[in-house]
């Protein structure tokens, strides 16, 4: 299956028009589009939010009867219902998932027309109550038809595009879902870190790191280690997410420091890390601009001369569940920040035995 990348995320909210507001002001995206459509059960609303490449979609229902949107948000928050994977044949790509046995939806095409735009839907069960949506597109301006377009300013021009996808899933269920998207979308598992690599820490975690083979998209899977002392952040998501979910969404930008600064101005709040973190990161690679780093969050790995940089959101609602991520790979660093994740695990750790 040729994927091309992801083609839009969509979050279901309670109040589409201020959560895309919201994206606007302090992210910077441009809206591009509204549709309002009669929904499986009632009427919906999406607002189509557009910086770089990365397409989001915040979907909140227009009355009660549109249950399964409301009753997504009520369990689960203002969350990321599905991403959307754009596909050159849906009649092709139905009968490969047939074939991978992936869990099918719907059996019907779901055909939109709106002018001369034309797009064509199949979607499949991920997780709890999320999905995949396969996108077929003729001569859309959005990332499906139907979506009335919007002359607004463009953004700022700080996001490239969407680097990743990161899901949370409950103690034993990775290898099903792992095995589930390789078969499904002929992915490779290219990076895993288990029980062995947090064996001196009082919390963890297992993750599997799955990529296409063109490097278009990546999907990161997450799970608890049970015999821990203390809960991580996964076990939180799990808790007030009610389940499995996608836990964050990563942008990948040009000047991540540049970005940062641009973010903070508009209002963005960014997740704290220990001082102890940049302390060892200035032994280990003095010839760092550890205090720019620091000042702005960053988390860094290095590897030669290709670096990774990462700064995670606070979480965007009052849970602590849905959060972004901005990401840089400087010289093209192909990894997903495993000694990151550990020095940070490890930091907290001495920062909160010190509190």
């Amino acid at each position: 299956m040729n994927i091309k990348g992801i083609l839009f995320v969509e979050i279901y909210v309670g109040m589409a028009k201020m959560v895309a507001w919201w994206h606007q002001i302090a992210l910077g995206f441009t809206l591009k589009g509204i549709k309002e459509k009669k929904g499986q059960f009632g009427n919906e609303i999406t607002y189509w939010l557009q910086h770089g490449e990365a397409n989001i979609l915040v979907t909140s229902a227009l009355e009660p009867a549109a249950h399964d949107v409301v009753s997504f948000v009520d369990q689960h928050g203002n969350s990321i219902k599905r991403f959307g994977l754009e596909v050159s044949s849906i009649i092709d790509t139905l009968e490969i998932l047939k074939e991978k046995q992936a869990i099918i939806l719907s059996q019907k095409i779901e055909e939109e027309v709106y002018g001369n735009e034309k797009s064509y839907m199949i979607s499949v069960k991920l997780f709890d109550d999320n999905e995949i949506c396969f996108v077929e597109r003729k001569n859309c301006s959005g990332p499906f038809a139907g979506f009335k377009t919007i002359e607004g300013s463009a953004s700022n021009g700080l996001i490239k595009g969407i680097d990743h996808l990161a899901s949370v899933v409950r103690i034993n269920e990775a290898p099903f879902w792992n095995s589930y998207l390789c078969r499904m979308l002929e992915l490779n598992i290219v990076q895993t870190i288990g029980e062995e690599f947090f064996a001196q820490l009082l919390s963890g975690m297992k993750m599997f790191v799955l990529s296409s083979p063109n490097g278009k998209f990546n999907k990161v899977i997450v799970e608890p280690l049970p015999e821990k002392e203390r809960k991580s952040q996964i076990d939180i998501f799990l808790k007030h997410h009610f389940g499995n979910g996608i836990q964050h969404l990563a942008f990948e930008v040009d000047d991540l420091i540049k970005t940062v600064e641009d973010l903070k101005k508009r209002g963005v709040h960014f997740t704290p890390v220990p001082e102890k973190y940049y302390e060892d990161l200035a032994l280990q690679h003095p010839e760092l601009p550890v205090h720019l780093l620091q000042k702005a969050n960053i988390l860094c790995e290095k590897s030669d001369e290709k670096l990774l940089l990462q700064v995670f959101t606070e979480p965007l609602g009052d849970r602590p569940t849905l959060f972004y991520e901005f990401i840089q790979r400087i010289n093209n660093y192909e990894g997903f920040g495993a000694t990151n994740v550990k020095q940070l695990f490890k930091s907290l750790e001495l920062h909160l035995k010190h509190d």
